[in-house]
């Protein structure tokens, strides 16, 4: 088995920090420090050890085209690939990690519960990510998304004393392996009709098929069960019902990390998968795939607008945005350029979502509550976290001067790149969503400018809280005004289907 330890160093600190943060707080225990080393502090240390190296890759061009990692003797590729589209999801799990990491230091403030544990879970949820997003073969596919799976559940259901959490916890676990059982089927079929598990050689020796020839219907049929699996952890309707109550009965910071965290890891294995192993040219996936986007976007903007939980409308926003990117995705099919666009949207939503949840954490661990009659005011409570979250909104609904107008323009322009008739009627099926999603975004807006708050009193603030919103909201205005540095990026990153 070969293997180089500087590729995959980002993963061996994860895993070995993700033990030493467990040491420290078994050692450390009800908030006392182990000497000037607290495990919140640690997890920073490990994810900032993890991201340097992740960072070098970019300035590494052979590196970017495509390294293999754990190539078992005969096999032309390895279990692992270190290119463009893993690093590039590294980054989006390291970031999104230690943004969930300062919402954590406020929302579990005063809290009696295990640190060490629960932060040790954060940083192996992250390795999970980041093993994903490299995965090049369906058994590393599975075993990766299990691991993160099983992360997940337990850091759902933290609370062990919330009935809330329990239930959500109870749920996100039956409908996931549910899902992983019926994705597993799917690998099966692909593994016993082209003898391998790694997904180059499926694609090579897929490609001695034709579309007028080859076994349509079964490979559909494996795509479709392969795509649950997949699809259960982007949220992706009919997959999507352990979302709002998973987002609901979480703690604030997970509900913020499934939100984005473990949605990217989802797709950037649907996007590997489909651009390497399973190739338009030898099953035309992409009416499968637009469907569904369609059928999620809508649902996910039409249940959102009588929700008056504000997890719960972001859950279903969630659900809707996972049916924008599937835009992007079926665009693939068309168009390499779509992958590009798809990157760009994801690294843009990283900051936009987790800056909303910013503001959702504060209320929810000073407020002790969700409910949106609760946000009624809040201008004049908390003056800057109103105008920050009614910009996260905004460019969630993809309205300029925020960089959510960027993705959606990106992703709407590969979608219409792609010259399709059909592609195009989805298209305009997205704007008419987005223009949905306007009412409820701007209904949280109504509420904290021009209802009046049933109490005066100023929230207190929080610093690593203030910190989170001041860098997502700089990010959120930053990527539209100076966005080539970013555009570059997801090129580089976008190079596996390209090149």
């Amino acid at each position: 088995m070969k293997f180089n330890l500087f590729y995959i160093s980002p993963e061996l600190i994860l895993a070995l920090g993700g033990l030493m943060v467990l040491a420290v707080g078994l050692a450390a225990r009800r908030g006392r420090k182990l000497g000037i080393i607290s495990p919140e502090i640690l997890s920073l240390a490990v994810l900032a050890g993890a991201l340097v190296p992740t960072v070098m890759f970019f300035s590494r061009a052979h590196v970017m085209k495509g390294i293999p990692q754990f190539v078992l003797s005969g096999m032309k590729s390895g279990m692992m690939a270190v290119d463009g589209l893993a690093v590039f999801f590294k980054i989006i799990a390291i970031l999104s990690t230690a943004i969930v990491i300062f919402l954590s230091m406020e929302y579990f403030k005063g809290l009696d519960f295990h640190r060490g544990e629960y932060y040790a879970l954060l940083i192996f949820a992250t390795l999970a990510i980041t093993m994903l997003a490299a995965s090049t073969d369906l058994i590393m596919i599975y075993l990766s998304l299990e691991f993160l799976s099983i992360t997940s559940y337990v850091l759902v259901g933290y609370m062990k004393k919330d009935p809330k959490s329990n239930e959500a916890a109870v749920k996100y676990f039956l409908y996931g392996s549910i899902a992983a059982a019926v994705m597993l089927y799917g690998m099966s079929i692909l593994y016993g009709f082209t003898g391998t598990t790694n997904i180059l050689s499926i694609a090579e020796s897929l490609l001695s098929y034709t579309l007028d020839i080859g076994p349509t219907h079964i490979l559909f049929l494996a795509t479709l069960f392969v795509l649950v699996g997949f699809g259960f952890k982007v949220s992706m309707v009919p997959f999507h019902h352990w979302a709002p109550d998973a987002y609901e009965g979480a703690p604030t910071p997970i509900t913020a990390f499934l939100s984005v965290g473990s949605k990217a890891a989802g797709f950037a294995v649907i996007a590997r998968v489909l651009a390497t192993s399973i190739r338009p040219d030898v099953l035309w996936w992409a009416p499968l795939v637009m469907i569904l986007s369609g059928v999620t976007m809508t649902i996910g903007n039409l249940v959102a607008i009588p929700q008056m939980n504000i997890k719960r409308m972001l859950a279903y926003s969630s659900i809707a945005q996972a049916g924008y990117i599937l835009l992007g995705i079926s665009a693939m099919a068309y168009t390499p350029t779509a992958l590009t666009a798809v990157i760009i949207y994801i690294f843009i939503y990283l900051f936009m979502n987790l800056g909303a949840f910013t503001v959702v954490t504060l209320l929810s661990a000073k407020l002790k509550s969700d409910h949106l009659k609760d946000y009624a005011g809040l201008i004049r409570r908390a003056p800057i976290h109103a105008v920050a979250l009614a910009v996260f909104l905004l460019s969630l609904a993809g309205i300029p001067p925020t960089a959510g107008f960027l993705a959606k323009f990106y992703l709407f322009l590969a979608a219409v790149n792609a010259q399709d008739n059909q592609i195009l009627w989805l298209t305009i099926v997205a704007l008419a969503n987005t223009v949905i999603s306007i009412y409820y975004y701007m209904n949280v807006a109504r509420l904290m400018f021009f209802r009046e708050p049933a109490s005066l009193e100023p929230i207190p603030q929080s610093r690593p809280l203030n910190f989170v919103l001041g860098l997502t909201l700089a990010m959120t205005f930053i990527i539209l005004l100076y966005p080539r540095p970013f555009i570059r990026l997801a090129e580089m990153s976008a190079r596996i289907f390209t090149g």
